[in-house]
């Protein structure tokens, strides 16, 4: 049967993806249960945490999206974080958080695979085509080199699913609001794919919706109809760029919140940067762009790659503009034709404003999002180079076979596919993500593991959000909380009320040590008052402190002795200091 010929292709198709991942990640496969991709103190370790604590509330019979575990004693809720609640819903089962979000991710990226495959398929004869689609959306550089960063933006397998569950449940008619609906059950497919997109990653879940309003927008506009052969849509694209730039312009100077969207947009440029983990074009002159704080507000960051590799943009480009091209197959189809229109959607919405190796030429009218409240939230337009990485391929290969129908040799064009997926695996083959494991935790770590209580203090400690930060957040704490298993004052989560920074700046001791944690390892303080050092014991009640090898007898660590002169000292030879109450003698 056909059905049973498709499901093995489909088979076969989640499994070539998934060896694409092991090799592309390899150690990784042969250490799922003990190492996970993270590189040092970077937002992994708070990644792995979030699967940790999932399963550590449900397991409690707690709100999971609440944990005292952090900012200790009061908490903090996790609603606004970048939870992955979906991969702590998979350690809910396993019980074991590394082999839990390994998985999930060698899912995800499987998936994502697949799911472009099978929307590929709607619209591409060429196998060797329809495949490459998957691969360049699920392995892009956009999400191998976030792969040890950001697992929240890489859980992307529901995206295609969505849209071809979007294509079977409505059918949109030029000039009417309303969609028919074709398939109540794909209704149901959409919204149900939609809440596991918002337990996966609100960006995510926003490229969705986004895609779902761009679509219909193409009706609700008659974009289908415009002909771009008289001078009229010209004059008035003209001056809609001209208004929006104006207007974008006179906003910036009068300083209206932006949310930082601006800040964060795109360059040109990065389009054409190899990401730094490139296994073959990881080129110098790249690298001197990539890290040049002339053209990047964030040089070095891995929020400006949006490299989608040379071959397919060319070809797509030469495909697009090949003389008497035939009506590409995606093109001559009623819910096809909309997609070319997205794509240009997505392309714009990572360019608030088109820069140029750093220079704004242009404040484009999608940038008018970032001053609206709610849709402002999602300030970080490049993320939007996942969508498209989904669509270019389609829209493009489909072009390709378009301008190859007039010719008679099918070899040929199956050899030059080949050859096309062969130079793009070149172009985004990454090196091995680094691979970490909190097995290997520090003898301090242990030692206060074996301790009675249920606080830590950390030096350093501080509290963090996605737009504040006070003091410093040493992520490799939350990396072995799990095994020594006790709760921190400090915290890094995406959003914290103003109350809980007030908080923080108005206790004496903690204010002091905010600025201690920074200060010269000579600058002399006054030791806090008896009252002081007696109300921050009581409040926070630590079983022990615990100073990092930076921090070693620095002006915080020597101020916590006044606060803390009861307890004594363990010093390890990694550097690392614990104070705690000294052992009653028997």
């Amino acid at each position: 049967m056909p059905n049973t010929n498709t499901g093995w292709r489909l088979a076969l198709v989640v499994a070539s993806y998934l060896a694409v991942f092991v090799a592309w990640t390899w150690p990784l496969a042969a250490h799922l249960s003990t190492t996970f991709p993270a590189f040092a103190d970077q937002d992994g370790y708070l990644e792995l945490w979030n699967v940790w604590h999932f399963r550590e509330q449900v397991a409690a019979g707690h709100n999971p999206f609440y944990s005292t575990w952090l900012l200790y004693p009061e908490g903090a809720g996790l609603w606004l974080h970048a939870y992955i609640p979906i991969v702590g819903m998979v350690n809910v089962l396993i019980n074991n958080e590394m082999l839990a979000l390994n998985l999930a991710l060698a899912a995800e990226y499987a998936l994502s695979g697949a799911g472009a495959w099978l929307l590929a398929r709607r619209w591409l004869r060429q196998p060797a085509l329809a495949w490459l689609a998957g691969l360049f959306f699920a392995f892009s550089p956009y999400k191998t080199v976030r792969l040890p960063y950001h697992y929240n933006l890489v859980l992307t397998a529901t995206v295609p699913f969505y849209l071809l569950a979007f294509l079977s449940a409505f059918r949109f008619e030029p000039g009417r609001f309303w969609p028919q609906v074709r398939s109540w059950k794909a209704v149901a497919a959409c919204f149900g794919l939609g809440i596991i997109t918002l337990f996966s990653d609100y960006y995510v879940l926003f490229a969705l919706l986004y895609f779902s309003l761009a679509y219909a927008a193409w009706y609700w506009l008659k974009l289908g109809s415009i002909n771009w052969r008289h001078r009229r849509p010209w004059l008035i694209l003209a001056g809609v760029l001209v208004v929006s730039h104006l207007v974008i312009r006179l906003m910036r100077l009068r300083d209206v919140p932006d949310n930082a969207g601006f800040w964060w947009g795109g360059d040109l440029a990065g389009f054409f940067l190899p990401a730094d983990n490139s296994r073959w074009l990881n080129f110098d002159w790249a690298q001197q762009i990539y890290h040049n704080p002339k053209i990047f507000n964030m040089p070095g960051s891995v929020e400006n790659v949006m490299f989608l590799g040379y071959a397919v943009p060319l070809v797509c480009a030469l495909a697009a503009l090949w003389p008497r091209r035939l009506a590409s197959v995606r093109n001559l189809d009623h819910q096809g034709r909309p997609l070319a229109w997205v794509l240009l959607f997505f392309v714009l919405l990572t360019l608030p404003a088109l820069r140029v190796l750093g220079h704004i030429k242009l404040n484009l009218p999608n940038g008018l999002l970032h001053f609206i409240p709610f849709f402002n939230n999602i300030r970080c337009p490049t993320r939007w180079v996942l969508m498209v990485t989904l669509l270019l391929p389609i829209v493009g290969f489909g072009a390709l076979e378009a301008a190859w129908d007039a010719s008679h040799r099918p070899v040929l064009r199956a050899l030059l596919s080949g050859v096309l997926v062969l130079v793009v695996l070149v172009e985004f083959w990454p090196v091995p993500p680094p691979l970490d494991s909190s097995r290997k935790m520090p003898a301090a770590y242990r030692a206060v593991a074996a301790l009675p209580g249920e606080a830590l203090f950390t030096v350093p400690f501080g509290l963090v959000d996605g737009y504040r930060q006070l003091g410093k957040v040493e992520l490799r704490s939350f990396l072995h909380q799990p095994y020594y298993r006790k709760k921190i004052p400090s915290a890094y989560i995406s959003r914290v009320g103003a109350e809980q920074f007030a908080r923080f700046e108005a206790d004496t001791v903690v204010h002091a040590l905010l600025a201690l944690q920074r200060a010269p390892a000579d600058t002399t303080f006054t030791a806090p008052s008896a009252t002081a050092a007696a109300r921050f014991r009581q409040h926070y009640q630590p079983a022990a402190v615990l100073v990092s090898p930076t921090w070693r007898d620095g002006p915080a660590h020597r101020y916590l002795r006044a606060v803390f002169p009861d307890f004594a000292e363990q010093r390890f030879p990694d550097g690392y200091v614990v104070l705690a109450p000294r052992k009653k003698e028997k």
